[in-house]
Protein backbone atom coordinates (compact mmCIF):
# COMPACT_ATOMS: atom_id res chain seq x y z
CA UNK A 1 0.00 0.00 0.00
CA UNK A 2 0.96 3.64 -0.64
CA UNK A 3 0.53 6.36 0.91
CA UNK A 4 -1.48 9.58 -0.57
CA UNK A 5 1.95 12.41 -0.59
CA UNK A 6 0.79 15.82 0.25
CA UNK A 7 3.29 18.68 -0.14
CA UNK A 8 4.66 20.42 2.99
CA UNK A 9 7.30 22.60 4.26
CA UNK A 10 10.80 21.39 4.05
CA UNK A 11 13.05 20.59 6.63
CA UNK A 12 10.34 20.26 9.28
CA UNK A 13 10.58 17.34 12.15
CA UNK A 14 7.62 15.30 11.85
CA UNK A 15 6.66 12.73 14.45
CA UNK A 16 3.60 10.44 14.46
CA UNK A 17 3.12 7.90 17.31
CA UNK A 18 -0.27 5.73 17.64
CA UNK A 19 -1.06 3.64 20.67
CA UNK A 20 -3.33 1.13 18.22
CA UNK A 21 -0.85 -0.90 16.27
CA UNK A 22 -2.24 -4.53 16.26
CA UNK A 23 -1.03 -7.26 13.95
CA UNK A 24 -0.57 -11.38 13.90
CA UNK A 25 2.18 -12.54 14.66
CA UNK A 26 3.18 -16.14 12.46
CA UNK A 27 1.95 -18.18 15.07
CA UNK A 28 -2.08 -16.35 14.60
CA UNK A 29 -1.87 -14.50 18.11
CA UNK A 30 -2.24 -11.06 18.04
CA UNK A 31 0.42 -8.50 18.67
CA UNK A 32 -0.18 -5.14 20.15
CA UNK A 33 1.81 -2.07 20.79
CA UNK A 34 2.75 2.06 19.94
CA UNK A 35 3.85 3.19 16.91
CA UNK A 36 6.36 6.08 16.55
CA UNK A 37 7.57 7.26 13.36
CA UNK A 38 9.70 10.22 13.09
CA UNK A 39 11.49 11.90 9.99
CA UNK A 40 12.58 15.25 8.44
CA UNK A 41 11.04 16.53 5.33
CA UNK A 42 12.44 17.07 2.04
CA UNK A 43 9.27 18.62 1.02
CA UNK A 44 6.79 15.72 1.55
CA UNK A 45 4.96 14.22 4.10
CA UNK A 46 1.63 11.50 3.57
CA UNK A 47 -2.22 12.09 4.57
CA UNK A 48 -2.57 10.88 8.42
CA UNK A 49 -6.11 9.61 6.78
CA UNK A 50 -3.97 7.04 4.66
CA UNK A 51 -1.62 6.38 7.74
CA UNK A 52 -4.26 5.56 9.60
CA UNK A 53 -6.42 3.38 7.30
CA UNK A 54 -2.25 1.97 6.81
CA UNK A 55 -2.17 0.72 10.64
CA UNK A 56 -5.52 -0.49 10.96
CA UNK A 57 -4.96 -2.64 7.63
CA UNK A 58 -2.19 -4.22 8.95
CA UNK A 59 -4.59 -5.65 11.69
CA UNK A 60 -5.37 -8.42 8.73
CA UNK A 61 -1.68 -9.28 8.20
CA UNK A 62 0.82 -11.72 9.29
CA UNK A 63 4.21 -10.80 10.42
CA UNK A 64 6.96 -12.16 12.51
CA UNK A 65 6.95 -8.88 15.85
CA UNK A 66 10.74 -8.73 13.96
CA UNK A 67 9.81 -7.52 10.56
CA UNK A 68 6.72 -4.97 11.74
CA UNK A 69 8.78 -2.29 11.86
CA UNK A 70 10.77 -2.49 8.61
CA UNK A 71 7.32 -3.51 6.78
CA UNK A 72 6.31 0.04 7.89
CA UNK A 73 9.95 1.85 7.32
CA UNK A 74 9.31 0.25 3.63
CA UNK A 75 5.57 1.64 2.89
CA UNK A 76 6.75 4.77 4.18
CA UNK A 77 9.45 4.83 2.66
CA UNK A 78 8.22 4.27 -1.15
CA UNK A 79 5.15 6.66 -0.68
CA UNK A 80 7.40 9.58 0.04
CA UNK A 81 10.78 11.24 -0.03
CA UNK A 82 12.13 12.16 3.39
CA UNK A 83 15.55 12.17 5.67
CA UNK A 84 16.42 10.39 8.55
CA UNK A 85 13.34 8.14 8.21
CA UNK A 86 13.18 6.16 11.98
CA UNK A 87 10.38 3.69 13.33
CA UNK A 88 9.76 2.26 16.88
CA UNK A 89 7.80 -0.19 17.97
CA UNK A 90 7.00 -0.73 21.42
CA UNK A 91 5.04 -4.05 21.90
CA UNK A 92 3.19 -4.89 24.97
CA UNK A 93 4.79 -7.51 27.08
CA UNK A 94 3.89 -11.21 25.64
CA UNK A 95 5.01 -13.90 28.68
CA UNK A 96 7.02 -11.41 30.41
CA UNK A 97 9.19 -10.19 27.33
CA UNK A 98 8.88 -6.80 26.73
CA UNK A 99 9.90 -5.56 23.06
CA UNK A 100 11.52 -2.45 21.77
CA UNK A 101 12.12 -2.77 17.49
CA UNK A 102 13.70 -0.46 15.60
CA UNK A 103 14.35 0.51 12.03
CA UNK A 104 16.20 3.04 10.40
CA UNK A 105 17.50 5.97 11.99
CA UNK A 106 17.43 6.07 15.39
CA UNK A 107 15.59 8.19 18.28
CA UNK A 108 14.43 8.23 21.40
CA UNK A 109 10.34 8.43 21.02
CA UNK A 110 8.86 11.16 23.22
CA UNK A 111 6.15 10.07 25.25
CA UNK A 112 3.14 11.81 26.05
CA UNK A 113 0.16 11.94 28.63
CA UNK A 114 -3.20 10.83 26.16
CA UNK A 115 -5.90 13.34 27.33
CA UNK A 116 -8.27 15.22 25.41
CA UNK A 117 -9.38 18.68 25.47
CA UNK A 118 -12.10 20.57 25.09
Amino acid sequence: MKLKKIIIQKETTITFSSPELLFLGKSGQPYRGTLHVQFQSVGESFDLLDFKKYITSLRTQTFYAEDIAHEIFSTIEQSIESNNLGVVIDLTARGGIQQRLLFGFEFEPTLKNRFFQV
